[in-house]
Formats: structure tokens, C-alpha cells, sequence
């Protein structure tokens, strides 16, 4: 039952002998301006799935010391709350208080979990949400499936990388390709065995203290190779352009152990992701070549259970479309 006695869409569809399909929505924000476009984009994309009931937790990482309240009225096409985060380390742990926040308020049963940051609209082509219909989304759980983009580091390195035959490690575990933390679906079963979603709240264990010329303890647990992209990645130009590095010094030391922090928790996460072993669909084959492959948002078909199935092949088909030119580049067997 709704606030004001009216019978929700859900008492509705249990009154006939069903229950509404129900996603929660951890939503990130920490600067209002961003807020307020995704606040958009994404009252946009609930409209236009029938059948779906969206309930948004907006997470406050700016101020951390709000109480639970209803935001509904604040633009929101579905049933919407607001709390204080935790700006600890940034998204992770303000998506972990959600969670908590959660689990104590609300106690009907969520079949999917949405994470979302405020970043959304700033880094992602939100084209691709429009493959994301609700028959796609109800399939999720039944094929232990998550969706969202997954990057590789072959794709955002300067130099090619081989990947396959020489992972990334954190703690001794594989790190190939990660799920980013701007927009992902998990199911609710696969979503509980990820909590915490912080393995590195402050990374004391991996930086040196004041050694900006030697940023990683020897007894950091990252292996190597993963060091060196990290270093890079934060300090050269990255090949398709878009970020400039800056000089490892006294002064950006800060900066890079808190981005470099971020990093570490998002490929943690898909590390827990991967070895449960789950499906994924990467929105990323929607992207124009070369980022992606150009699939057009209409060009599968099928049931949502066929459909979903194909997503998932091309999106193992994108995973090498990405890894295997930079492997050949790197063996010396393709020039370009």
C-alpha cells in the first residue's frame, strides 16, 4: 500500500496472483550536478520498463550524516529514498552503508540489485541502456547473469599487453577484465556474495608512506605487472586520448594513492565477480568500432532468454576483440 492509502502497482499485481519484479537501485551521488542529470537519465530508463519495480536508495556521499528519508518527489518515476553515505573510499564504501541502510528499512525481497554512481552521464554512451528492455532484465537471475561495461587492460594501456598468459594479480588472484562501477545489474543472490564491495578502504598496506618514487610497498599484494599499469595509467597518455597523465611527485602523491585506490577496489570486485562464475553482458559491443563492435540495439532476436544468451557470446566475442591484437602486437606477429 502506498503513502496515501492508494494501492501500490505490487499490492495490485499480488491481489492477482503475482509479484512485481523488484530492483534496487544504489545510487552513489556526491556532487549535485551530476546528481541531477543521472537523476534524469535514469527516471527516463525506469518509465520505459513496464512490468519493473524500481525502489532508488540515494546514497549521499557529500553528507554523510543524512538521515533516511523519502525523496520521491524529487523527480524520481518510482518509490525513492535518501541516506548518508560513507566517503571513506569513495563509492564502495558509501554503496556498502547503503546496503546496510537497506537491509534494516526495507524488508521486501529485491531480484536484482542496480549499482550506480553519479559519473554515469560524464563516461559512458547511455545509447546502450536502450538494449536494456525489462523481459532482459528479468532474465538476469535465471541465467546468473550481470551487465554492465566491462573494460580490459589491453584496451586502456598505452603499450600491448598480453593478458591471457600474463594476468594482472591481486593477492595471487587473475585480474583479465573488470565490470566498472559507474552502472552495473547483478541478481540479488550473486550481489550478497560480493558484500563487502570494499577490499581496500585505505590501502595502507600498499603504498609507501612518503616515497613517491616508489609508490608500492615490497610487500604490496599486487604482482609486477600490475604495479607498472597502475603507474602508467595514472602517469602517461593514454593511447585513445582521452586522459592526460601527470608527474609522480611529493604534491600528486595523495592524488595518485586515492584514484589508484579506486582502481584497486573495482578490479577487486570483479575478481569476487568472475570467480563466482557468472554470465556477463558488456554494453560495450554497442559502441562504434574499434571501441566496440557496433551492434545495433535491435539487431538481436528472439525471447528475452535467446536474446540474452546471444549478449552473452558477443560479449566474450568483445573480451577478444579487445585482448587479442594487443597479444599479436606484443609477440611481434601483427604490426598495427
Amino acid at each position: 500500500m502506498s503513502a496515501n492509502g492508494v494501492p501500490s502497482r505490487d499490492d495490485r499485481l499480488q491481489g492477482a496472483g503475482e509479484r512485481a519484479f523488484r530492483v534496487l537501485v544504489l545510487f552513489l551521488t556526491f556532487d549535485p550536478e551530476k546528481t541531477k542529470g543521472v537523476r534524469a537519465v535514469l527516471g527516463d530508463f525506469f518509465r520505459a520498463r513496464e512490468g519493473i519495480e524500481f525502489t532508488v536508495v540515494e546514497i549521499d556521499n557529500a553528507n554523510e550524516q543524512r538521515e533516511w528519508q523519502s525523496v520521491s518527489n524529487e523527480g524520481w518515476p518510482c518509490r525513492a529514498f535518501a541516506v548518508g553515505g560513507d566517503n571513506t573510499a569513495h563509492e564502495f564504501t558509501g554503496w556498502d552503508r547503503g546496503w546496510r541502510e537497506v537491509r534494516t528499512r526495507l524488508p521486501e525481497t529485491f531480484d536484482v540489485v542496480l549499482m550506480v554512481n553519479d559519473a554515469l552521464a560524464n563516461s559512458k554512451p547511455l545509447e546502450a541502456l536502450a538494449a536494456i528492455d525489462g523481459d532482459l532484465i528479468r532474465q538476469l537471475p535465471a541465467q546468473n547473469t550481470v551487465l554492465g561495461w566491462v573494460d580490459t587492460f589491453s584496451r586502456v594501456n598505452p603499450a600491448p599487453l598480453d593478458t591471457l598468459a600474463q594476468p594482472m594479480r591481486i593477492g595471487g588472484e587473475a585480474c583479465r577484465k573488470w565490470l566498472c562501477t559507474t552502472f552495473f545489474m547483478a541478481p540479488r543472490s550473486v550481489f550478497e556474495k560480493l558484500y563487502p564491495v570494499t577490499s581496500f578502504s585505505t590501502a595502507n598496506e600498499v603504498f609507501t608512506r612518503y616515497c613517491p618514487e616508489k609508490p608500492f610497498r615490497e610487500s604490496a599484494p599486487l604482482s609486477q605487472n600490475y604495479q607498472e599499469f597502475l603507474y602508467t595509467h595514472q602517469t602517461k597518455v593514454w593511447r585513445r586520448g582521452d586522459k592526460r597523465g601527470y608527474v609522480l611527485n611529493e604534491t600528486t602523491f595523495p592524488l595518485f594513492k586515492n584514484k589508484v585506490r579506486n582502481i584497486l577496489n573495482e578490479h577487486a570486485l570483479s575478481i569476487k565477480l568472475w570467480k563466482l562464475g557468472v554470465g556477463h553482458v558488456n554494453l560495450a559491443i554497442f559502441d562504434r568500432p574499434s571501441r566496440g563492435l557496433g551492434i545495433k540495439h535491435d539487431q538481436i532476436k528472439g525471447s528475452a532468454g535467446t536474446r540474452l544468451r546471444k549478449l552473452r557470446l558477443l560479449s566474450w566475442r568483445q573480451f577478444f576483440h579487445e585482448v587479442i591484437p594487443p597479444l599479436l602486437k606484443r609477440r611481434g606477429l601483427r604490426s598495427s
